[in-house]
């Protein structure tokens, strides 16, 4: 169940071309509406095993063409479960589903149980065959399954072993909340001289972490201690992520999120990163101090901050590109008109400095955003319609053939 090395042989896709789909190995129901295959498994007591994909899925493809009508992966399938398959875009079914379920990327594998409908097992991303038929036996185990391993987590089980599975699990199926619970657990019981393992430290370096977890505290109290077992650049790395995630959750935060702003996390977080000596804590203090002014509404003072970190240099790579255009939606939040005009104004500039297509579409949208704000709903349509013609442009350009 652990599958630590084929984890790597998951993928997700982006923008690939149509699927065609093989008439051998596992044999998926044909033209057939959803509920009837709830009724055929309910029927034939299996569970279903249903490929969500999309026409312009390039791994969905691979499975298709190079999984799917494998001999071992069609044996296996055919024997325990109904299989069905459905274009989440085009097929009526698929459209409900992909509602239903969520589906969020490609491939997405799911095995229900068709007498509640519930995701018993799932898997995000594509799979080789070896993968593929592991999966399957994984899924039909109602003590290994997601469902399962969740209610022994539940119950309070948190033997090593099972806290592994857990987490590859969770990973595999992108199911955030149950890696978080079972990093958790797995933290806690992991001495930081254990870090060290090969296959432990690829288990924390893949999760999710909370700067106010029991683990997190402990690494950073015992950070010197930290970098002499496992290393100072693995561990920097990992840290490095790690606050990046969690300032630019804060800086994203507004009132309409519905969730109370966290100030113990703030306040810890910026405990920590004036203590973590490098070169990347400069930008996400600035993302925190940033934050703040616009939590309080100061759009001057958040405009006043922005510049400050711009002009000592604190982002790298395309850092500096994703804080401007955070912030720049925050100010879309305000009514201070002077405020809105000044980022009107920072926009116009930097819109003079690229001739990037994309860039220049995410700039429109800023600035007809802030036009809005301002009242001003000519001109933010205006702001608009360029939003769209660069991002069109972008696209012929980036689609079209190469001689």
């Amino acid at each position: 169940m652990m599958k630590q090395i084929l984890f790597f042989l998951l993928i997700t896709c982006v923008f690939t071309p149509m699927v065609n789909a093989q008439d051998s190995g596992v044999h998926f129901e044909k033209g057939v509406e959803w509920k009837q295959v709830v009724k055929k498994a309910k029927k034939a007591k299996r569970l279903i095993f249903l490929d969500c994909y999309t026409s312009w899925c390039g791994p969905c493809k691979m499975m298709t063409n190079k999984v799917f009508p494998n001999d071992t992966v069609g044996a296996f399938f055919n024997k325990h479960f109904i299989n069905a398959k459905y274009d989440m875009e085009k097929d009526s079914s698929g459209v409900m589903l992909k509602k239903k379920y969520k589906i969020a990327a490609f491939p997405t594998l799911l095995f229900i149980d068709p007498k509640t409908e519930e995701v018993v097992h799932k898997v995000v991303g594509a799979c080789d065959v070896k993968l593929m038929v592991e999966e399957g036996e994984q899924a039909i185990n109602p003590e290994e399954n997601l469902k399962g391993l969740r209610a022994r987590f539940a119950a309070g089980e948190r033997d090593m072993a099972f806290l592994k599975g857990y987490l590859f699990t969770a990973m595999y199926a992108r199911e955030s909340e149950d890696q978080a619970r079972a990093m958790q657990a797995f933290l806690d019981v992991v001495p930081i001289r254990d870090l060290a393992d090969q296959a432990t430290w690829h288990i924390v370096s893949k999760a999710p972490l909370n700067p106010l977890s029991v683990p997190v505290k402990h690494m950073m109290d015992s950070l010197d201690y930290a970098y002499q077992v496992v290393g100072k650049e693995k561990i920097d790395e990992l840290l490095k992520w790690m606050f990046y995630d969690y300032a630019y959750g804060i800086a994203r935060w507004t009132p309409e999120s519905g969730q109370p702003f966290n100030e113990e996390a703030n306040d810890l977080l910026v405990k920590y990163l004036l203590r973590f000596d490098h070169v990347s804590s400069p930008a996400r203090l600035a993302y925190v101090y940033t934050a703040k002014c616009a939590r309080e509404g100061d759009y001057k003072g958040m405009l006043d901050k922005m510049q400050e970190a711009f002009s000592y240099n604190v982002f790298r790579e395309n850092d500096g590109v994703t804080y401007f255009h955070l912030f720049m939606d925050q100010l879309a939040r305000s009514t201070d008109v002077a405020a809105l005009r000044r980022g009107i104004d920072w926009i116009d500039k930097e819109t003079l400095k690229t001739t990037d297509l994309m860039l220049l579409s995410n700039l429109m949208r800023r600035r007809g955003n802030l036009l809005k704000a301002m009242g001003e709903p000519d001109a933010a349509e205006k702001a608009f319609e360029l939003e769209k013609k660069y991002k069109d442009d972008w696209v012929k350009v980036t689609t079209r053939p190469k001689h």
